[in-house]
């Protein structure tokens, strides 16, 4: 501050002196600005300008607002259905020789891969996937790198391709 020749000491702004004489205190009084009561509208339509309208002779101060603000759309979000909630024909692929094994599922596409990965872990061949795994000592991948869906379907329905 000093360089740029700014004052080192802050500078405070004049406090105004208390009206001394009647016409000082009644000059205060009538320069002061009144309270004004405000109202807030949600705009909806253009119903909404025709209501105010009715409002704008008095004294009340009118402020509209929307619905539509950011904290509202994403609290409302629509909820997609993730593809691994789902259930259909899917499709796992050997992430080291790339061989596919098909499979069909009424559960959702994230409980079957667990089941598949969980029968790798415990090193069970009730999976045939992971029996191959087991066999040519490679290793399980992420759903995403391994699972690849080529049929959704809901359960209990039929398939018309």
């Amino acid at each position: 501050m000093y360089n740029n020749a700014f004052p080192i000491q802050p500078h405070k702004p004049p406090t105004p002196k208390p009206p001394t004489s009647m016409l000082d205190r009644q000059i205060a009084i009538t320069t002061q600005t009144p309270t004004h009561k405000w109202v807030t509208f949600t705009y909806i339509s253009k119903e909404t300008n025709f209501i105010t309208n009715l409002f704008r002779k008095t004294n009340l101060k009118i402020a509209f607002r929307t619905n539509n603000t950011v904290q509202s759309l994403l609290r409302h979000k629509r909820q997609v259905p993730h593809i691994c909630t789902q259930s259909g024909v899917y499709a796992l692929t050997c992430p080291d020789c790339k061989k596919m094994y098909v499979g069909q599922t009424g559960r959702n596409f994230q409980v079957r891969f667990k089941v598949h990965k969980n029968e790798f872990k415990t090193n069970s061949h009730t999976s045939n996937f992971a029996k191959h795994l087991i066999e040519q000592t490679q290793s399980f991948d992420s759903i995403h790198n391994t699972m690849q869906i080529l049929q959704q379907q809901t359960k209990g329905h039929t398939s018309t391709q």
